[in-house]
């Protein structure tokens, strides 16, 4: 961590600091960004309300991008749910109110001769997301990060046919599972893609279902792990990994499949989380989503924002998705602390370099073009 002292980075944008902080830049200090969103106040000031914003392209954009304009968020971040895959391959959706997320209301009957439709990308939703992508960054240029939230293959596989019997699953037909969250994996791949050609920066796969509070480490190694892994070789973007809990004892392994970054629950302390997935791997978190965000006050907020960054957090956010109760005054405490820390995390590479433009190429860094091209100078 850099002393005060320490020479000030000219400042940036928030779309090249965040790509610099994911990657293994160097901001010019940690950004402050949410993974999932959708509150009742950035509804109220926008009048985009759900469930219309769910299937309405411009409510989706002014919605997505409003906890940027209204409370300094580092990021544009659309769709509101982890329903858009489940929706396609025949669930039915509880598309939810203001105060309730989405939610699976009917799993599929079966999943035999399941498979990804040919037409994927013109299915349910997937046209409304990328319409939306395309109006925030029409409407706010290229300064600002857009964020995907996608269903993980676990939490999608579980969403078809119910947890429960994705569980007994695991026991009794272990090859169904895996080649159903290898379905998923391709489904997640194709939208992936899809969003970060439409101008996405950022996709964070949400896999909560494999988390250690369900599943053993031993399952997660033999049907989570693999299908993360394939679904990060196949994208062509910054990708963050958020599942939901205290999941020390399975870090090790998410660090192991390739993600940029990992974005960990408020009961995971950063300096054991550090140790166990090494320097290269972006930390996200982990201020209280269900707490201090929702029910604390902006100096609370403050408080814990400000610890996570001494403990050496890459970005700063909530621990998962927040509460639609969250007042916006908190989250602008949120992004304050990160303003006032103003410290980026110095992140090297290959020989102690930095990882600049020039010396990802001179090392062949495999973050690609795109990517490459968003990392600051110096």
């Amino acid at each position: 961590m850099f002393s005060k002292k320490s020479k000030k980075i000219k400042s940036i944008s928030q779309r090249k600091r965040m790509t610099a902080a994911a990657v293994g830049g160097v901001p010019d200090r940690v950004p402050a960004t949410v993974l999932f969103l959708g509150i009742k106040a950035s509804m109220n000031a926008m009048d985009a309300h759900f469930p219309e914003a769910h299937y309405d392209a411009d409510k989706m954009a002014k919605l997505g991008s409003a906890l940027n304009e209204l409370a300094g968020v580092e990021a544009a971040v659309i769709p509101f749910c982890l329903t858009v895959l489940s929706e396609i391959f025949g669930c039915k959706i509880n598309f939810g109110t203001d105060e309730i997320t989405p939610s699976i209301k009917e799993h599929l009957p079966s999943v035999d001769g399941l498979k990804v439709p040919d037409n994927l990308l013109e299915c349910g939703r997937i046209p409304v997301v990328r319409d939306a992508i395309k109006i925030i960054r029409s409407d706010i240029g290229d300064q600002i990060p857009i964020s995907v939230p996608i269903e993980g293959p676990f939490t999608l596989a579980g969403s078809l046919i119910g947890v429960e019997k994705l569980m007994g699953w695991c026991v009794s037909d272990p090859e169904k599972v895996k080649e159903l969250t290898d379905i998923a994996a391709e489904a997640i791949i194709k939208y992936a893609n899809y969003t970060l050609k439409a101008g996405a920066d950022i996709i964070c796969i949400a896999d909560p279902t494999p988390s250690f509070d369900l599943i053993s480490p031993a399952y997660f190694k033999e049907f989570a792990k693999p299908p993360l892994k394939k679904v990060t070789a196949n994208i062509s973007g910054v990708t963050v990994l958020h599942i939901c809990g205290n999941n020390e004892l399975i870090l090790a392994d998410m660090a192991e499949c390739g993600f940029h970054g990992l974005s960990i629950d408020e009961n995971i302390d950063i300096e054991k989380a550090r140790k166990l997935v090494g320097e290269d791997i972006a930390i996200v978190g982990n201020v209280s989503p269900k707490q201090t965000l929702a029910f604390g006050t902006p100096d609370q907020v403050k408080e814990e924002s400000m610890k996570a960054l001494k403990a050496g957090v890459d970005i700063l956010a909530p621990g998962c998705g927040l509460s639609p109760l969250t007042p916006l005054d908190n989250l602008k405490a949120m992004v304050q602390a990160a303003e006032e820390w103003n410290q980026p995390r110095r992140k090297m590479v290959t020989g102690g370099r930095v990882l600049t433009p020039e010396t990802a190429k001179e090392l062949g860094y495999g973050i690609g073009e795109a990517l490459v091209k968003l990392l600051p100078d110096k």
